[in-house]
C-alpha cells in the first residue's frame, strides 16, 4: 500500500473508508435479518392464526351438521373470509376439503402432516411453485372431532413479504455505495485538516539549514500530540545549534592553536635560511625552537584526534585489569623533572595494590594532565600531591596544588576545550587547553566523575571518582 498511497492523507483516508465501509456492511447485514426474521415471523403468526380460526369455524360447523365432519368441512370453507390464505382439512392425510387443490396436494407431499403427528406441534414450510413464487405452509397438531383426527393446514404466497424484503435490498444497496462515498470525502477532508499543521512543520523545517539554526517551528497547542511533535523538533534544533557552534568555535579555537606553532616554524625557518652562511649555534636554536613546536603540534594533534574519536563513538576505551597504584606512580616518575625545573615539592600518597578495570592507557594520560595542569599553575617554591584513596566499590584519585587557583566565573568552563583562564599565559607556557576537556571525557567514559575545588590564590584541587 505504501508506493499505492504515497500521501498519508490518502492512507488515512483508505483506512478510515475500509473500516466504515465494513462496520456499515455488517450493520447492514444485521439489519437486513433482523428485519427479514422479524417479518417471517409476523408472516407465520397470520397464516397460523387464519388456520387457528379455519379449526375453530371446522368444529362449529361439525356440530352444527350433527356430527357429518366432510360436511362441516365444505361448509367451513364456504363460511371463512378467505383471501390470499388458502384453508385445507385432512383427515389422517386424506384431503376433506380444500380451496385450492393444488396447494392440499403440495401439503400432502411435503411431508408436513407427518411431522406434525411425530412433534404434536404446528410446522412450517416453505415450497416454491412451478411459476417460481414462494408459498408458505402451516400445518396445525390435529383437533379431534367425533372421535376423528383432523389436521388443519393453511397456505399463503410469500409475494407482500418478499416485495419488502427486495425494497429494503434496494434502499440498503442504495444507500451504502452512497455513505461510503460521503464518508470518504469526509474522511480525506479531516485527514487533510488534521494533517495541515503537520505540512506547515515540513515546510517550516525545509527551510531551516546549517545557517539558520536559531529558527524554530511554530507550536500551535503545546499539549496535543502534534504540539509536542514541534516541541521535540525545537528542542532538536536547539542541540544541533549547540552542537553547531561548539563545532564552529573548536574549529576556530584549533586554528589558532595551529596557527601560532606553524607561524613560529615558518618564521624560525625563514630566518634560518636569509643567510647563507650562518654560524652552527644559530641554526641548533632554530632547529630546538622548531622541534619544540613541531612536539606541541605533535601533543595538539594527538588530543584532538582522541576527543574526535571520543566524539565519533569510536571504541577507544580497551578495558583491563590492572593496579591503580602502580599507574599513579609511574606518572609521577614521568612528571618529577618538570617540578624540580620549577622547584616544586611532588609527593604521592597511595596504598598499596589497588585493583581497576579500565583502560591504563587512558587513565596514564589523565593522570598526566591533571599532574601536568598543576604543575605548570603553581609558582617556584610551591607543592603539588597527588593521593589515592578507596572507599566501598569506588577510588578517588585527588591532585592537589598550591598554585594560583582557579577565579569563580571559570570554575564551570575549565573542561570545555580550547578554554583557558590565562589565554596569554597558558600559550606561553606551551598548552592548548584540551588536558582538562580530555581529563573530563576519560573519567566519563570509565563511568566515572570529577570535581573541581578551587581558592584563588591558594590552589586547586581535582577530585576523580572511578567505579571499581
Amino acid at each position: 500500500m505504501g508506493p499505492v498511497f504515497k500521501s498519508v492523507r490518502l492512507r488515512l483516508t483508505f483506512w478510515h473508508v475500509l473500516v466504515f465501509a465494513l462496520l456499515l456492511s455488517g450493520f447492514s447485514l444485521l439489519l437486513y435479518g433482523f428485519f427479514s426474521r422479524d417479518l417471517y415471523d409476523r408472516f407465520d403468526a397470520s397464516i397460523s392464526s387464519a388456520a387457528n380460526v379455519a379449526a375453530s369455524f371446522f368444529q362449529n360447523e361439525v356440530r352444527e351438521n350433527k356430527g357429518n365432519v366432510a360436511a362441516g368441512a365444505l361448509e367451513t370453507l364456504s363460511e371463512l373470509p378467505l383471501s390470499a390464505t388458502a384453508i385445507a382439512i385432512f383427515e389422517a392425510s386424506q384431503p376433506l376439503a380444500a380451496s385450492n387443490p393444488e396447494i392440499a396436494q403440495s401439503i400432502r407431499r411435503s411431508g408436513l402432516l407427518d411431522q406434525v403427528q411425530r412433534t404434536g406441534r404446528p410446522a412450517f414450510t416453505t415450497l416454491r411453485a412451478a411459476d417460481q413464487r414462494q408459498t408458505r405452509l402451516v400445518a396445525l397438531p390435529p383437533v379431534a372431532v367425533q372421535g376423528r383426527a383432523c389436521y388443519i393446514a393453511a397456505a399463503q404466497p410469500l409475494d407482500s413479504l418478499a416485495e419488502q424484503l427486495r425494497l429494503l435490498r434496494r434502499i440498503l444497496f442504495a444507500a451504502l455505495p452512497s455513505t461510503v462515498l460521503i464518508s470518504g470525502l469526509a474522511g480525506f477532508l479531516l485527514a487533510r485538516k488534521s494533517l495541515a499543521p503537520v505540512v506547515a512543520m515540513s515546510n517550516q523545517a525545509a527551510s531551516i539549514s546549517a545557517r539558520s539554526l536559531h529558527q524554530r517551528l511554530d507550536v500551535g497547542n503545546a499539549k496535543d500530540e502534534l504540539g509536542r511533535l514541534a516541541t521535540v523538533f525545537n528542542e532538536l534544533l536547539s542541540r544541533l545549534e549547540r552542537s553547531f557552534e561548539s563545532m564552529r568555535t573548536f574549529m576556530a579555537d584549533a586554528s589558532h592553536e595551529l596557527r601560532t606553532p606553524l607561524a613560529i616554524i615558518r618564521g624560525e625557518a625563514d630566518v634560518a635560511l636569509s643567510q647563507p652562511h650562518r654560524p652552527e649555534g644559530e641554526y641548533r636554536e632554530s632547529l630546538a625552537v622548531i622541534l619544540d613546536e613541531g612536539r606541541r603540534l605533535s601533543r595538539l594533534v594527538d588530543d584532538m584526534l582522541v576527543l574526535a574519536r571520543a566524539d565519533a563513538g569510536q571504541p577507544v576505551v580497551h578495558r583491563e585489569q590492572f593496579y591503580l597504584n602502580d599507574v599513579l606512580e609511574e606518572c609521577c616518575r614521568a612528571a618529577r623533572p618538570l617540578s624540580q625545573q620549577k622547584h616544586l615539592s611532588l609527593t604521592l600518597d597511595v596504598p598499596s595494590d589497588v585493583p581497576f578495570l579500565g583502560d591504563p592507557g587512558l587513565v596514564r594520560q589523565m593522570t598526566l594532565n591533571l599532574l601536568d595542569n598543576a604543575i605548570r599553575y603553581t609558582p617556584s617554591g610551591g607543592s603539588v600531591s597527588v593521593k589515592l584513596m578507596r572507599e566501598d566499590d569506588s577510588a578517588r584519585i585527588i591532585v592537589s596544588d598550591t598554585g594560583v587557583g582557579i577565579p569563580p566565573e571559570s570554575v564551570d568552563r575549565v573542561f570545555e576545550r580550547f578554554y583557558r583562564v590565562d589565554k596569554a599565559r597558558s600559550r606561553a607556557e606551551g598548552g592548548s587547553g584540551l588536558g582538562l576537556s580530555i581529563v573530563k571525557w576519560v573519567v566519563e567514559a570509565h563511568k566515572g566523575s570529577v570535581k573541581l575545588a578551587s581558592d584563588p590564590g591558594r590552589g586547586t584541587t581535582f577530585t576523580v571518582s572511578l567505579p571499581l
